[in-house]
């Protein structure tokens, strides 16, 4: 049977769906079944406080989630099913970095109501600090040290900007923690009885300081954290933008096509987080995107997710400088980070694919925000400097 992108009414019969869990995120509900319960509990862990139990009604935009691994479910052989379009697992694709990669994309690809941005998000007496910045600017343990000094926790990992009520609300996920980072901001106590997952540790907010989960706040501040080393802006030579396809596979006849494509130049191979990972540059990027995306579908690869530029990380062996920052330039940082994508519903449907729409409804979100970018160095450093402009 050709498995690759088929359509199907249902996910699976009921009785191979040993475990599932109920989740919402926003105007988006979800059910994610498996045969295997180390997915679930997963799921469990990292998204506790989005639980729903059997009797609360589905929102309207909802979607169903699957992992299939033993031989006698419907398909015959290990698949993951991301809300009706059905993927083959193979051997190297079972881990479940893989899993929690593929199916959280497909579920924030899929909400409309708000904005999410992968930044740290604190607040202050209702006053919301939303963190950005690429990974490994140390957007989490800023986050940590901030809660320390008595900020509410909202996230560490998606500022929520809510569009109707124009705010910024929690999305309180289960930390996800480098243990260096706990040291840094003075809980290396609680190192030894933290469980790991893929190098990090795993722990929900409440059990390192107690009644430390914020509420939504006006959205007051928007922090970019950046590498004071890296050239600036207009420093750079940029014949089109830099674009990262993580692919669940790779191999040299999809690269020869993706060459092909006009518009589209310096195509090479790479690995990123450990995942095959397409490398180029790209004039119109949107329209550039969308043929790629058809090209991985011919070829029946599995696209998880995108990143517009090479990601550097600082040294912090440097100042801490907080400069201001324009708005324009602050919502073209925002959606570097925006999550969801080309394939996101809110641009695709609210939006019609029109990125100057999706600028500007951001940037009337944003209207009333300070701005600044923070060059990051000592954690301490530049968690004085916030406070000096919150507090």
């Amino acid at each position: 049977m050709e498995l690759m992108n088929l359509k199907v009414g249902t996910s699976a019969r009921a009785d191979v769906a040993d475990h599932q869990i109920r989740l919402r995120f926003f105007d988006r509900d979800v059910i994610i079944r498996s045969d295997s319960p180390a997915y679930i509990d997963l799921f469990a862990r990292m998204y506790s406080r989005f639980q729903l139990d059997a009797e609360t009604a589905a929102n309207p935009s909802s979607a169903a989630f699957a992992i299939w691994t033993r031989p006698d479910n419907p398909w015959g052989e290990p698949v993951l099913d991301l809300n009706g379009e059905i993927w083959p697992l193979e051997p190297e694709h079972t881990g479940q970095g893989y899993i929690y990669d593929s199916i959280l994309g497909a579920i924030v690809a899929g909400v409309r109501s708000h904005f999410l941005i992968h930044a740290g998000v604190v607040s202050w007496w209702g006053r919301g600090v939303i963190l950005a910045g690429d990974s490994g600017h140390g957007k989490t343990t800023l986050v940590l040290e901030l809660v320390r000094r008595g900020f509410k926790f909202l996230s560490d990992e998606m500022a929520a900007l809510n569009r109707a009520e124009r705010r910024v609300d929690p999305f309180p996920r289960c930390l996800r923690v480098q243990p260096g980072s706990l040291d840094l901001a003075g809980w290396p106590a609680a190192n030894g009885s933290i469980p790991e997952w893929y190098g990090k540790l795993l722990l929900d907010i409440e059990t390192l300081q107690p009644n430390s989960l914020g509420v939504p706040a006006a959205i007051s501040h928007i922090i970019m954290l950046k590498d004071p080393a890296a050239p600036p802006e207009s420093s750079l030579i940029k014949p089109g933008q830099e674009l990262c396809i993580l692919v669940n596979r790779l191999d040299e006849a999809l690269l020869t096509d993706v060459k092909q494509v006009e518009g589209v130049s310096r195509v090479g191979p790479d690995v990123v987080r450990g995942y095959p990972a397409i490398r180029c540059r790209a004039i119109q990027r949107m329209s550039v995107l969308a043929r790629i995306e058809a090209l991985c579908r011919q070829h029946g690869v599995l696209i998880l997710d995108i990143s517009k530029r090479l990601e550097t990380r600082p040294a912090f062996d440097t100042p801490a400088r907080l400069l201001p920052l324009t708005k324009s330039q602050t919502v073209v940082e925002l959606l570097r980070q925006f999550q969801g994508g080309h394939k996101s519903a809110l641009l695709q449907e609210e939006f019609g694919g029109s990125s100057p729409r999706l600028f500007l409804e951001l940037a009337g979100l944003i209207g009333q925000a300070q701005c600044h970018k923070l060059c990051v160095g000592s954690l301490h450093q530049a968690a004085d400097l916030i406070c000096s402009l919150i507090q």
